[in-house]
């Protein structure tokens, strides 16, 4: 059987080999096993030409391999620890989402056009390999560039992160459909970003477990270093009720977080 190559992004980082393709294997990560917990799963799918001096991929043909019983080997892992940071953005494919009950939507990556007059303040909630959420004046491409920036006191070599709603009304209150859990915390550090300006960022949380995390999803996710930046665009509402109304039935639905 083909041996698939992922990488899981949401909650912590692995390398895992799957004789399952992406539309079987996110049910599996999802859904949940004896090991597994049940909940919302991200993971990328990887070029099979994968090669690397980081990870150990020698083995991989003989232990991803099918059970006595005849079933497909689900996973190996292949590595738990600094995943991204030793993975080309070259190789990484089509994102998958898979909601709390196994429904699968994959994404392209494509152009981002980014708005020239600015579009701060944002809502980011990074997903690999930290997890805080913040506010931020910079734009996703900007952000991406910023953290990181190796001479910044704080930086990743390479971030995956989502770019979140954030819609107020007219008193600088949240929409009360937004799902977070201390929405007052969110204004209070919005409103110290619009108080200093010089300040990019701000943590509203270190981590975080939002409950329907994909209604929350605005523009998409990045995917970015130094050298550039992936852009994964979230479905507009119109395609999530009529191409894709089963997934968007299933993360409306769904309190996993």
């Amino acid at each position: 059987m083909t041996i698939h190559y992922y990488m899981l992004c949401y909650r912590f980082e692995a390398l895992v080999a799957s004789q399952l393709p992406p539309d079987d294997f996110g049910p599996y990560m999802a859904v949940g096993t004896r090991k597994n917990t049940q909940g919302n799963t991200l993971f990328f799918e990887i070029d099979p030409s994968l090669h690397s001096t980081y990870f150990r991929l020698n083995d991989i043909p003989n232990t991803c391999v099918r059970h006595p019983d005849g079933s497909p080997k689900r996973s190996k892992y292949i590595s738990t620890y600094r995943v991204l940071e030793h993975l080309d953005p070259a190789l990484m494919g089509k994102l998958y989402l898979t909601t709390a009950d196994g429904r699968v939507l994959g994404l392209e990556a494509s152009q981002y056009g980014e708005p020239q007059n600015g579009s701060g303040p944002n809502l980011f909630q990074e997903l690999c390999p930290g997890s805080p959420m913040v506010v931020s004046n910079l734009t996703p491409s900007a952000f991406n560039t910023y953290m990181t920036d190796p001479n910044n006191p704080v930086s990743v070599p390479r971030i995956f992160f989502a770019d979140l709603l954030l819609e107020r009304d007219a008193a600088g209150h949240l929409a009360g459909y937004l799902p977070y859990e201390n929405p007052e915390h969110v204004v209070e550090c919005i409103r110290e970003l619009e108080a200093n300006p010089r300040k990019q960022v701000k943590n509203v949380a270190r981590a975080t477990h939002l409950h329907s995390f994909f209604r929350t999803v605005r523009r998409g996710f990045f995917l970015g270093d130094q050298n550039g930046m992936k852009f994964y665009k979230f479905p507009s509402k119109e395609d999530l009720d009529v191409k894709y109304h089963p997934w968007w039935h299933s993360a409306s639905e769904s309190i996993a977080t």
